[in-house]
């Protein structure tokens, strides 16, 4: 009988919700627009009634400059509050020990009207963000991929709370390299090209140019390498080095290490179950199951194959709920973790080199965080109502700052990003703006000024972009 994994307490995190538009409704009300406004925020814990409340947002009589938020009387039974240091808002709720916790709204939203369609918006199936921070590019159920520019921040500072709407209808480059939903989109480090895959069991080479003039889509381009061998959609993507060899996952069971200037395999590895997820990552230097696994200098290799690669493994999140790693080095699996008590698909996983520290999101809601050296236990394991885990972001703290964040995008339209090591895990955001539509996909990334992004694709079909 295959070992299994221990029993390990799962926390439930607090959930803080709050009316999408609100900062709308403060701006509006600070700018002298309308008197006063109400909203209304909601907080949840497991196990324990949920807490609602309504605020009347106004201005106080004296200090002009001064907004309010006053609970109406009879609907704050939990003691809620809403706090505001300059345009950073949190939220605490002492019915149900929730602590202040930040509620953060988009700095911009980008919507493509064309697949934005308020009564049958097009969900966004796959979603990227440029190594350089110039573009994105969205993928669709239909095949198609639309490459976008992004638009430079406005001024952070100051009274503007309203998040940036900025249309992108007619400032794309489109292409449709599939047959059916585009599964994964992922850029190669010149932020030029993309890397596509599809359900439809191939993957392409695509460019990822943008408009040659502003406000005038640039015409369809086409792959230029289609790729195909797998025989089920392909569920994840790594590029490695500068991307003459990528790697590529599949529900067939299988990975494979591709050389993309012929468009052939150059191995295929088989897999315990069906790959849902999967990051590529440095050799581990201490192994799992603890031998010396190192690839012999000497070995013969396919010329075709860039020296990285031997060096490299493949942390794979499996449809039966486990972890397995695959050396590309050696060629083979060489760990397989316990299997969970509770079988669930792996949606998602990560790996942080500098700390030491892989995460897991499932699609029963839980998310494990584990240290990379010792993954037969997690350190710590928590969801929130239970709602699925589409993807998973490590997230930059402050200079200097020791804790672990970690962004999490689920199914319930409540997208947050949590603490997890070495304190927590505990809720550190709650990121607003989508109104219970399902988080996809979310990315983080540090600027070189110094910024730390989120970014979030829904399936209301809006791009959301956070300072964190």
């Amino acid at each position: 009988m295959e070992p299994s994994s221990p029993n390990i307490t799962s926390l439930s995190l607090p959930v803080v919700s709050i009316q999408p538009t609100f900062t709308e409704v403060v701006q509006e009300v600070e700018e002298g627009i309308i008197p006063s406004e109400q909203i209304w925020v909601s907080c949840y814990k497991t196990n324990e009634p949920s807490a609602h409340a309504k605020f009347s947002v106004e201005l106080d009589e004296r200090d002009r400059d001064l907004v309010l938020f006053t609970p109406i009387k009879g609907s704050n039974e939990g003691q809620t509050k809403i706090t505001r240091t300059g345009n950073n808002f949190s939220v605490s709720c002492e019915g149900l020990g929730i602590p202040p916790t930040r509620v953060l709204s988009a700095v911009q939203e980008y919507r493509d009207t064309e697949r934005c369609i308020p009564t049958r918006p097009q969900s966004i199936t796959a979603f990227d963000i440029s190594p350089d921070m110039t573009r994105f590019a969205a993928g669709f159920n239909d095949g198609s991929v639309n490459t976008y520019p992004i638009s430079p921040l406005k001024s952070t500072s100051g009274s503007v709370l309203q998040s940036q709407a900025i249309d992108v209808t007619q400032n794309k480059t489109p292409s449709r390299p599939h047959l059916s939903a585009v599964g994964g989109l992922t850029f190669l480090p010149s932020s030029q090209v993309l890397l596509t895959s599809g359900n439809d069991f191939s993957l392409t080479i695509l460019s990822a140019d943008l408009p040659n003039s502003p406000n005038k889509p640039s015409a369809r381009v086409h792959p230029a390498r289609t790729l195909r061998s797998h025989t089920r959609p392909i569920s994840a993507t790594a590029v490695i080095g500068a991307g003459r060899n990528i790697v590529s996952a599949s529900l067939d069971g299988s990975v494979k290490l591709w050389d993309v200037p012929s468009g052939e395999v150059i191995f295929s590895i088989r897999t315990q179950s069906q790959v849902t997820s999967m990051v590529v990552a440095d050799r581990i230097s201490t192994p799992p199951d603890g031998e010396d696994n190192t690839p012999s200098a000497t070995e013969t290799r396919d010329p075709r194959e860039i020296p990285e690669v031997k060096d490299k493994i493949l942390i794979c999140g499996l449809k039966n709920g486990r972890l397995e790693i695959l050396d590309l080095g050696l060629r083979k699996s060489v760990y397989l973790s316990p299997a969970p008590k509770v079988e669930s698909p792996l949606n998602t996983v990560i790996y942080d080199s500098v700390h030491h520290i892989l995460s897991t999101g499932s699609d029963k809601g839980l998310v494990s965080v584990y240290d990379s050296r010792s993954l037969d236990t997690p350190l710590t394991s928590f969801s929130r109502l239970e709602a699925g885990v589409n993807d998973l972001a490590f997230v930059d703290g402050k200079e200097g700052e020791s804790r672990v964040y970690i962004a999490v995008a689920s199914g319930d339209g409540l997208p947050f990003v949590a603490s997890v090591v070495p304190e927590g895990p505990m809720v550190a955001a709650e990121l607003v703006g989508v109104d219970c539509d399902a988080v996809r996909h979310i990315r983080a990334r540090r600027t070189v000024e110094g910024r730390t992004e989120i970014w979030t694709a829904s399936d209301d079909c809006v791009i959301r972009r956070y300072v964190y």
